[in-house]
């Protein structure tokens, strides 16, 4: 495995969640396939989140699927569900406060300080309302996205090792494996195994960021 020490790390306050994977995890497997007609998200958009609907129907998700409505924070989600209970489609009413991003830059000391990894983490408090009188659902839940990206000395095309991000459906979703070159990094020896154990480039684990 990478021995990763850190190197630097930020954190910084969001208006909004740069993305709903958090919130579309939140709610996993809480409906019936196809109950939700319509999903209002609550917060203080900026173009990031706002933008970031829109590649919603790339994901596997049916909850990814439905109309997605962004909405300012001009009230609380209870507040804004309350006044839908009337609707003939009622929405579920996510909103995301408490928002954060921290990035961290991490090197791998097993390879010698050539391969690095950067992170993007994303949290933020989410808290779910779906009004509905027959079968009325409320939530409140801690969200985490993460962005990692594996390289070997610097984040050019050709040297990216890995891309993965979490959550999809729960797990991590590798978006770049490059096993080959790692394979040719390993038989170069800029890329070394650690004689207690199995060397595992692929995995996209790091350590803890700081509270």
């Amino acid at each position: 495995m990478h021995d990763w020490k850190r190197l630097f790390h930020l954190r910084l306050p969001l208006s909004a969640p740069l993305t709903p994977l958090a919130e579309l995890d939140a709610i996993l497997d809480k409906f019936p396939r196809n109950s939700l007609k319509q999903i209002l998200w609550v917060a203080n958009h900026n173009l990031f989140s706002s933008f970031s609907i829109a590649l919603l129907p790339l994901l596997p998700n049916w909850e990814a699927h439905l109309p997605w409505q962004t909405l300012p924070t001009t009230a609380s989600v209870v507040e804004l569900a309350k006044g839908r209970q009337n609707q003939s489609e009622i929405p579920l009413i996510i909103g995301a406060d408490q928002n954060q991003l921290q990035i961290a830059l991490f090197v791998d000391s097993n390879s010698s300080n050539r391969c690095f990894q950067l992170v993007l983490m994303q949290t933020s408090r989410i808290r779910s309302v779906y009004a509905s009188r027959q079968t009325p659902w409320a939530q409140e839940s801690r969200g985490m996205t993460w962005v990692s990206l594996v390289f070997y000395q610097l984040p050019l095309p050709g040297r990216i090792l890995s891309l993965a991000v979490f959550p999809v459906y729960q797990t991590r979703r590798a978006l770049i494996d490059n096993h080959e070159y790692v394979e040719q990094l390993l038989a170069e020896k800029f890329l070394a195994t650690r004689p207690e154990q199995i060397f595992d480039p692929y995995t996209f684990d790091f350590p803890d960021l700081p509270e």
